[in-house]
């Protein structure tokens, strides 16, 4: 190759490159560095570092010729312990040119888990052949999203998605298949990522899993995702939440964004609770298919099929005691074939008939399976015993650690050799107790009412099975460590600590490690975007309404913080109705506590997320009330706090002297105005349409807010600087759109994630780009439904229609009729906005009657307010 083809094929590796600015925040953010002592430490000034990390400097293509870059690179990398290989990645791919059509991608199914087998399937054909015709016609747009197997355990729901899979092969599809098993490994975080990874081919962040996920699944191809033993994370009801609710928000929006339609994509999953939050889609987006008992022909023909034999009498008996219980009549079979000759006769049909009256389902098993347990060699029961600690399953390696523990610990598995296990293994297998759930190596599992019932049979604390067969790794219960966990390996093992400690009796010490060790909220959260694992833990704790729980034995200080940081998570998570749930039972424990700023703080944390519903009555009492007691108490900070939200929801309720009283009385105190209390009266000055001075305070505001490392209040203050600019300059509003962005990568807020789909929608729509625009504002106020954000949910809504108006879409009337009943009364911005522009969409429709009531309705609205777009109003009332 001649130097100047070599000089070419370098310089296009390097337009192929890009700085990874997300990395590079995420990293000062985890070593808890301003921009300015990181942009200090490596030689840069503060400019030029933010053009790095705002991701500016790929703008046109990123290059490291320069020796200066290179240099900057190098010092970067010695500052923050990451690779240089790990700040220079690859670029997305150039589109391929407009007259070639690329090859469509091939899946190969991903099965992350194994589902258990039925070895003999007997008596759901029928529900089989239904699931397979709806599997194999996605793409003509058939059928609803979702299909649930709903039935009590051991009724058959993963042996019937087993035979499907099975029938529906492992050869690549031209639509993914992905099977993740909750009773394997019930973190919605690591399946999300998993299938983000495998559906979207990228490694997401923690923020932007589900974001990927859903646009990879909206691609239109015939995706299938298979969710097994999805009760796992789901609520048994109680004081927090409804039975069969969700527990994690981002898995409910997955199914919901499924029910409601997502391309061609579809999702069959198996749960013991009906999915109440899919309920709206009942009729369309969702089939539930309900698994009774089997039929009477079908039960004798299971146990048959497990080797029981004898008279039809026999057999009527023990399947009239089972109930028509699958699981029941597979474990009698099993057993009356392997211990009793085939022979029905000896078991207990009156003990399982007194059972069933007791108890449906629970206690009849258990008979069953006591006399398995009573029949089975000592080492084959004890193994059974122990293997059902870990719900995920374990690996022959496992077992033989497990084998050399103590006698106490293995009991009559102790010192056996490999061939030992692999022999008891093997004959578990064959009588249906145990079967490899899959992996490298194989992991053996059981159904989880095998696990159970043989998990009681233990003489020693499940966390000691657990240590002698995953002993945690070294440090690991370190509890103020020096650096905090980062990657997923050390925070399972953390993580998979406070279980044991938990299990062990220690609340006090596993709130420790969640707080100290993983670092609460501000850490796992704030730095690592691990909103669900942090939710997770907490609900480790179980509720303080039950004694029996953790939760009620921790200190009173441990118990007020776990419900404010359980707020935490689910509010940025977009699970409103339960942060505000967990504000109320913090600020109940703290009312009488002696230190007021804790309940000071809970009121205006209760009230900030009532407004972001839109409750804004509620969201004026609580913050007054905090105002009035911070006043009371001397607490100077906690009353500028206070009064700039009463401040923003006096201006969202359409009070704006009292907004402009509020925020003058900040000026008047000498307040900084920095972070929110400054965001919100920038916010204020924008709807007002003080451009100019609402720009100029949120400049210097982002910047404070970037000196002290404050990422999430910089992000909002980059949107804000876009709002202000977006229609003169677009180009500038994108470099504040990216800063924004890189914010919710990390953190996945959802309050961040509503405001990043409006300035992305304006920005198309001031480019004229309006199928982009359409698309980012139906995002934005879809999410805005999902969770609850009342007030985006107005505001995307008026954008939406107003993109609909420039697009000349037909359909928009039918829209803009429905609109204002959707906004709530008291939101009186964006009621305002939604009536103008419905009524633009009615009257331009030819709907002239309509159209001038809601344009009516709009103009007294905004004449109160004092709009800036108020004349506009009043002329197009003039001209209906």
């Amino acid at each position: 190759m001649d130097r100047s083809a070599a000089r070419k094929d370098d310089a296009n590796r390097e337009m192929a490159q890009r700085f990874h600015h997300e990395a590079l925040l995420r990293a000062r953010l985890e070593l808890e560095l301003t921009q300015e002592e990181l942009a200090a430490s490596v030689g840069v000034d503060v400019r030029t570092y933010r053009r790095y990390e705002s991701g500016e400097v790929n703008e046109g293509g990123f290059s490291v010729r320069q020796s200066a870059r290179r240099k900057l690179l190098e010092k970067l990398s010695a500052e923050l312990g990451i690779a240089a290989a790990d700040l220079v990645v690859e670029a997305d791919p150039a589109p391929a040119p407009a007259n070639t059509t690329p090859a469509p991608r091939l899946f190969p199914p991903e099965h992350v888990h194994t589902l258990q087998r039925a070895p003999h399937f007997v008596g759901r054909e029928d529900i089989l052949e239904e699931l397979w015709a709806w599997a194999s016609a996605p793409a003509q747009g058939k059928g609803p999203g979702v299909v649930a197997l709903v039935g009590v355990g051991g009724a058959g729901k993963t042996a019937i998605a087993e035979q499907l899979l099975t029938r529906i092969g492992d050869a690549p599809r031209h639509g993914g298949l992905f099977v993740w098993s909750f009773y394997d490994d019930e973190r919605t975080e690591a399946f999300l990522g998993h299938a983000a990874r495998y559906f979207a081919g990228a490694e997401p962040q923690a923020g932007e899993r589900l974001e990927k996920l859903l646009l990879a699944l909206g691609s239109g191809a015939p995706h299938l995702v298979v969710l097994d033993g999805l009760e796992t994370v789901q609520a048994a009801g109680g004081a927090s939440r409804a039975h069969g609710e969700l527990e994690d928000p981002l898995l409910r929006r997955l199914l919901v964004a499924l029910a409601r339609g997502l391309g061609a994509a579809r999702a069959l999953v198996t749960s013991r609770f009906l999915l109440g939050d899919l309920a709206p889609w009942a009729d369309a987006g969702v089939r539930t298919v309900k698994l009774g008992p089997l039929s009477s022909t079908d039960a004798e023909r299971l146990l048959r099929s497990w080797g029981a034999d004898g008279d039809g009498e026999a057999l009527a008996r023990v399947v009239r005691a089972s109930g028509g219980h699958a699981l029941s009549l597979a474990v009698a079979g099993s057993y009356a074939g392997a211990f009793l000759g085939g022979d029905l006769r000896p078991l207990d049909a009156d003990g399982l008939a007194e059972a069933a009256r007791d108890d449906p389902l629970a206690r009849r098993l258990a008979r069953v399976l006591a006399a398995y347990a009573a029949a089975l060699p000592d080492a084959e029961r004890d193994l059974l015993a122990r293997l059902s600690v870990l719900s995920a399953g374990a690996d022959e390696d496992a077992l033989l650690a497990l084998a050399s523990a103590s006698p106490r610990v293995a009991g009559a598995l102790a010192g056996a050799s490999a061939d030992a296990v692999r022999r008891a293994l093997a004959r578990l297998e064959r009588l249906g107790l145990v079967f490899r759930a899959g992996g490298e190596p194989p992991r053996w599992s059981s159904h989880p009412f095998v696990r159970d019932h043989f998990r009681s049979l233990l003489p020693v604390s499940p966390s000691a099975v657990q240590a002698a067969m995953t002993p945690p790794s070294e440090g690991t219960l370190i509890f103020a460590p020096r650096q905090k966990p980062r990657d997923r390996g050390r925070l399972d093992a953390v993580e998979e600590v406070l279980r044991t400690l938990l299990d062990a009796g220690q609340p006090t010490e596993a709130y420790r490690v969640y707080s100290q060790t993983l670092g609460g909220f501000s850490h796992l959260g704030l730095v690592l975007g691990e909103m669900s694992r942090g939710a997770r833990i907490l609900r480790m704790f179980g509720e303080t309404t039950n004694p029996g729980s953790p939760a009620a034995s921790l200190a009173l200080g441990f118990r007020s913080a776990m419900f404010y940081e359980r707020g935490l998570y689910a509010g940025a998570l977009g699970d409103l109705a339960f942060a505000k749930r967990s504000y109320e039972e913090h600020n109940a424990l703290v009312e009488t506590a002696s230190e007021m700023s804790h309940l000071v703080t809970g009121l205006r944390t209760l009230a900030y997320t009532e407004r972001l519903a839109g409750a804004l009555s509620a969201a004026r009492a609580h913050v007054s009330r905090s105002l009035a007691l911070a006043e009371s108490a001397g607490l100077g900070t906690h009353m500028a706090r206070g009064i700039a939200l009463s401040a923003s929801i006096a201006h969202d309720l359409g009070d704006v002297e009292a907004a402009r009283a509020g925020f003058s009385r900040l000026a008047a105190m000498g307040d900084a105005r920095v972070a929110r209390r400054g965001l919100w009266e920038a916010e204020h000055l924008l709807a007002l349409g003080q451009r100019v001075e609402a720009a100029e305070m949120t400049k210097a505001n982002v910047a404070a807010c970037e000196g002290l490392g404050w990422a999430g209040h910089a992000a909002h203050g980059h949107v804000l600087l876009g709002l202000a600019v977006v229609d003169e300059d677009p180009a500038e509003a994108e470099r504040h759109l990216r800063a924004a962005r890189a914010w919710v990568a990390v953190s996945g807020e959802v309050e961040m994630a509503a405001r990043v789909h409006e300035l992305t929608a304006r920005i198309a729509l001031s480019r004229g780009a309006l199928f982009e625009a359409a698309r980012e504002a139906l995002a934005g106020e879809q999410l805005a439904e999902a969770c609850g954000l009342g007030l985006f949910r107005a505001r995307l809504l008026a954008l939406g229609l107003e993109i609909a108006l420039a697009r000349g879409d037909e359909e928009a009337s039918a829209r803009a009729k429905d609109a204002p009943r959707r906004v709530l009364d008291e939101d009186a911005w964006g009621r305002a906005d939604v009536l103008h522009w419905a009524g633009l969409c009615l009257a331009t429709a030819g709907e002239a009657e309509l159209g001038k009531r809601y344009l009516e309705e709009a103009l007294v609205l905004r004449d109160r307010m004092g709009h800036p777009e108020r004349e506009a109003t009043r002329e197009e009332v003039c001209r209906c």
